[in-house]
């Protein structure tokens, strides 16, 4: 029962991922993430007074995809329809934050690395624009708002590795499966 329970809850979480993921299916090292840092204080000086300009010039574009879900309803919603020029949304405020690369498979990240360590980044609803910050531009910032934003900081790794729940649920699915197998087979007088 608990089996059969848990391997609905598996099959359950493995096509909602697949849904309402954004992240490749098979096997990929190509999503980026941010994770939030701190906002950035209102105020003036080189770096807080051109945020705007230095994130739009210096950052990475990255595009985001619509999630699986997504895609399908565009692409119902477009069946018959002349194609629509995509209006841009206004990005947010630009904020500091920690750019990785996350390994993932089916969806689900199992790892990541840091390829630019702490930005600058704004996203819309299409891209994320990260601007890396550097030790100069860290201590400029630290100086002109007067504090380290980044004190503190805890990095959410469970972010970024909860895949390895799932694969631990598929495991534990296993072990039951292969325990109701020895149990039928003492009942028969097999074993």
């Amino acid at each position: 029962m608990l089996r059969n329970l848990l391997g609905g809850l598996l099959i359950a979480a493995l096509a909602v991922t697949l849904l309402m993921t954004k992240r490749d299916w098979f096997l990929s090292d190509q999503h980026w993430a941010v994770t939030d840092v701190a906002a950035i204080p209102a105020g003036s000086g080189e770096l807080r007074g051109n945020l705007d300009q230095i994130v739009a010039m210096y950052g990475v574009h990255v595009p985001q995809r619509p999630n699986k879900a997504e895609q399908i309803y565009q692409t119902l919603a477009a069946a018959g329809q002349a194609p629509r020029a995509r209006v841009k949304d206004n990005y947010q405020p630009p904020r500091l934050g920690h750019a990785v690369r996350q390994w993932s498979f089916l969806g689900m990240p199992f790892g990541w690395h840091s390829e630019l360590g702490l930005v600058l980044y704004s996203r819309d609803r299409w891209e994320l624009v990260a601007a890396p910050l550097g030790e100069e531009g860290r201590a400029m910032l630290q100086r002109e708002v007067g504090r380290d934003l980044g004190h503190g900081f805890l990095f959410p790794f469970w972010a970024h590795t909860w895949g390895w729940l799932y694969l631990a649920g598929v495991a534990l699915w296993g072990w039951l499966y292969h325990r109701s197998v020895v149990r039928g087979r003492e009942e028969l007088g097999i074993i």
